[in-house]
């Protein structure tokens, strides 16, 4: 994908023919609200705060987050966040790692996948950061251009004639141009907005938790190194961030949606039995605060906009985790939202169809992907482990590079991220 890829192919001719006017644009500015503080809404305000927007942020946190897991820039995202200058300061926290261990029960090294094998399973313009990394560089982008208020939700969203009246949580209201829903999978604006969360949220059969721990806690562990202890139904992985930190991540399957009893106590019981250092990590989950646990879910919705009220990232059409390009989607969301916004200021309606129309068809294929992966994160048997096994090292071996590339298209599609036809 060019960069090229990114711009409306008619934006050049709109400009010169007087669809878009700067001194017109300047007198329509919008009042955005966004919801959620996360990486979509993030994104979209560090995007609209270039073109001289200064959009509402409301996030119900009382700070910014710095639990999570690892996430992959990849594609579109790496791409969108070269287009707005992000790129440098998110290199500056990148975590790549130098090895990808992979360990037998009783926590020997099977294999691993290092150097050149590294490369070619992930493909050039990947970057591997920590949430809590990109939405503080996301912050600090977008700062001086939005009114952030921590601790505070939408509590009502009445839409007018032309405009969005907003009850916070804080007692205060505003009325808005449009209202942006980018609180994530449990989304608050889509539950107002468009109904009950179980008819858009499509459990996949597993949950993820992660939390940060101290490295010194596990002495052995090897620098910018990965390690992963798999067995039917259930993963464990260590992950080395920098000097001092180490991210526990646990995934199992499961066939009911909501946890039973605390996070330490569902964690216990699924990963009880397994050695190397599950046993201690455990004993670290009831002491840590900021555990992230979730479902693996995908959001699937026939709309994501009603009248004055749209949604991105996670909140409107969640890949989940297995399928690796949530952030990518996210950042890829906010960019053609802000460009369609700020291209037509006086037209939302145009606006919000023509960012579902450049971003359904991609995100359909990475969802068909993501529930395609289950089996690879978390293989049913030990027939199907050994088949992941057999598959990872020959994706990184010698004679599989020339089929790299493919190997990457099925499991990540890419793509332009603009349709060839637009509306």
């Amino acid at each position: 994908m060019s960069c090229e890829d990114l711009v409306p192919a008619d934006f050049a001719a709109r400009f010169s023919s007087g669809v878009i006017r700067c001194k017109d644009a300047q007198k329509s500015f919008m009042k955005v609200l966004i919801s959620g503080a996360g990486i979509a809404g993030l994104a979209l305000a560090h995007c609209l705060g270039r073109k001289g927007y200064r959009p509402i942020v409301v996030e119900k946190s009382s700070s910014l987050r710095d639990y999570g897991y690892m996430l992959g820039l990849v594609g579109t995202g790496y791409e969108v966040a070269e287009r707005t200058n992000l790129l440098p300061a998110l290199e500056a926290v990148q975590h790549n790692p130098d090895r990808m261990v992979y360990l037998n029960p009783q926590g020997e090294e099977k294999f691993a996948v290092e150097d050149k094998a590294l490369e070619r399973l992930e493909g050039p313009h990947e970057l591997n950061l920590m949430r809590g990394d990109i939405e503080r560089v996301l912050y600090e982008n977008a700062a001086d251009a939005i009114d952030l208020r921590f601790a505070t939700t939408i509590q009502s969203i009445d839409q007018q004639d032309g405009s969005v009246r907003v009850a916070l949580s804080d007692g205060s209201e505003e009325e808005c141009d449009l209202v942006v829903g980018a609180d994530g999978l449990h989304s608050q604006v889509r539950a107002l907005t468009f109904g009950t969360e179980k008819r858009f949220v499509r459990f996949l059969g597993c949950h993820v938790a992660a939390y940060i721990l101290d490295r010194s806690h596990v002495p052995d562990v090897a620098s910018n190194t990965t390690y992963t202890l798999t067995e039917p139904n259930r993963s464990v992985s260590l992950v080395t961030t920098g000097d001092s930190k180490l991210v526990a991540i646990f995934m199992y399957r499961a066939e009911h949606e909501h946890r039973l009893g605390t996070v330490e106590a569902e964690l216990r019981e699924v990963f009880a039995g397994m050695s190397w250092h599950v046993p201690f990590l455990l004993e670290r989950c009831s002491e840590t605060t900021d555990v992230y646990f979730d479902e693996v879910s995908q959001v699937e919705m026939p709309a994501w906009s009603s009248g004055r009220v749209v949604l991105l990232g996670d909140a409107g059409y969640a890949v989940s985790l297995i399928a690796g390009q949530g952030a990518s989607m996210a950042l890829a969301g906010a960019y053609i939202l802000a460009e369609e916004l700020t291209t037509t200021p006086n037209d939302v309606a145009g606006a919000l169809e023509r960012y579902e129309y450049h971003l359904r068809p991609k995100i359909a294929r990475i969802q068909r992907v993501g529930r395609r992966n289950v089996g690879v994160f978390l293989p049913a048997n030990r027939f199907q482990l050994a088949l992941r096994d057999f598959g990872i090292r020959f994706a990184g071996s010698a004679p599989a590079a020339p089929f790299a590339s493919l190997a990457r298209k099925f499991f990540t599609p890419s793509g332009n991220l603009y349709q060839s036809r637009r509306k």
